[in-house]
């Protein structure tokens, strides 16, 4: 996995002095866009666990009735596992297409109707016919999808022109932390909702979520939106697709972010695992592990905003890489190391933690120059092909990691341990290897 992190990275194209946050937060339009992003992706993860609730009520309700005629049903668990198709299946087959056509379209008008849409299909849930329809649910969830497909590349692509070239470590920053945020602790917002709202309301609450972020998306400058009607959207995605190919920069760039967004995905499961079989946890305290390592990349991007600016591009990336490597590594001696130990519990427990906060951390020093980069580097006209493709390779490239982690948990000699060395190893030993010639080389685009 970690034999794609080489050559030169387009994080060295930005201007070398970086700005903080400061600024930013005097940017009322990046500053709409930013926490329009807020609503948005915690609204995403809490339609998740509504969906799931629903489903489980419905399966609740299937059971009874067929069992009383002896008939079998389909588990809760394999009806989320299908939902979870409906909801990414448009992640990996429609952001290309979607990128084209965020290319030619209004870039504020795809951000606000990507948004109506979601809150109008999330309002719809509260009709008896809806709530009480497995294939209907399906198809919500499939169509919430689709317009989460169009947001990304959007929004990505709408925050070079909202800041300074000099302002988009801090900007990435600040969207990276959200993004982390929400897919660590997301899901988590959706249960009190649905608690102490009631499954008749909270549909109102999450498309009220949507909502607002429209409305805070109304005042952001918007882009030259394209009114000739231009190649059929087959083409242009050829083209953009050609132009990902050919550029080595933006290449490479693409397949660094998709490695860490797989790694980062693959870590919730290993999570579990490490709570489970080395910590002794109960498996529900894995959470304190994603915690842990969603703090560090918040204190990561923190740094990388104000400080990561006096490190070369390519040299912070490539550290970061072999930090990931060497922490992750550490993450697998636990296991082994656990017999002279004792136990993990108590004071001891942070180590473990201590451990997945140096994770996450490494994980901001890749993630917000090389994005910052590709915004700096991609012309405004190719951004929405550019981004549409990538959060394909990052939706695509995910799944494999994590169904191999979990079976090597769960059948490896060593478990979870094993498993950690196998990520970490491969990883600190290519990002140490291109960390070594990167700082053998200085220039605009060095070799890494």
């Amino acid at each position: 996995m970690s034999s794609q992190i080489s050559d030169v990275s387009p994080a060295d194209e930005i201007a070398p002095r970086q700005a903080g946050f400061g600024t930013l937060f005097k940017n009322r339009q990046f500053m709409a866009l930013w926490i329009a992003q807020v609503f948005s992706q915690f609204a995403d993860r809490a339609v998740f666990v509504l969906f799931v609730a629903i489903l489980t009520a419905q399966q609740a309700e299937l059971a009874k009735t067929h069992t009383a005629h002896g008939i079998s049903t389909i588990g809760a668990a394999e009806l989320t596992s299908w939902l979870y198709v409906a909801f990414t299946i448009p992640a990996v087959v429609l952001s290309p297409v979607a990128g084209v056509y965020v290319d030619r379209w209004s870039h504020r008008s795809v951000l606000v109707l990507s948004n109506l849409v979601r809150a109008a299909c999330v309002a719809l849930i509260v009709l008896p016919q809806v709530s009480s329809s497995l294939k209907l649910d399906f198809a919500l969830a499939f169509l919430i999808s689709v317009g989460c497909q169009f947001f990304g590349p959007a929004e990505t692509a709408s925050i070079p022109r909202l800041v300074k070239k000099e302002e988009l470590y801090a900007a990435n920053s600040l969207f990276f932390t959200t993004m982390m945020i929400a897919l660590g602790f997301g899901f988590a917002i959706g249960e009190p909702i649905i608690t102490h709202i009631g499954m008749k309301y909270s549909p109102w609450v999450i498309a009220g979520f949507f909502v607002i972020a429209s409305v805070l998306l109304l005042s952001i400058e918007d882009n030259k939106s394209k009114n000739e009607a231009g190649d059929p959207w087959w083409e242009e995605l050829r083209f953009g697709l050609a132009y990902i190919s050919n550029n080595a920069l933006v290449f490479r760039a693409i397949m660094k972010i998709t490695i860490l967004f797989s790694t980062i995905i693959t870590l919730n499961i290993i999570a579990v695992g490490l709570a489970q079989q080395v910590l002794k946890l109960e498996v529900t305290q894995f959470g304190w592990i994603v915690a842990a390592a969603g703090a560090g990349m918040g204190l990561g991007n923190f740094w990388v905003a104000h400080y990561g600016h006096e490190v070369r591009p390519n040299v912070l990336v490539y550290s970061g890489f072999t930090g990931l490597g060497l922490f992750l590594t550490m993450m697998g001696c636990l296991g082994f190391i656990t017999p002279l130990v004792g136990s993990w519990h108590g004071a001891m427990m942070a180590v473990p933690l201590v451990l997945a906060v140096l994770v996450g951390s490494c994980c901001a020093c890749v993630a917000v120059p090389t994005q910052a980069a590709l915004q700096a580097v991609v012309p405004e006209e190719l951004r929405g092909k550019v981004f549409g493709a990538q959060n394909t390779a990052m939706s695509a490239a995910s799944t494999i990691p994590v169904v191999l982690a979990g079976a090597f948990i769960d059948n490896l000699p060593g478990g979870v341990s094993t498993t950690l060395f196998l990520i970490g190893l491969p990883t600190v030993l290519t990002g140490f290897y291109h960390l070594v010639r990167s700082l053998r080389h200085k220039g605009p685009a060095e070799a890494a």
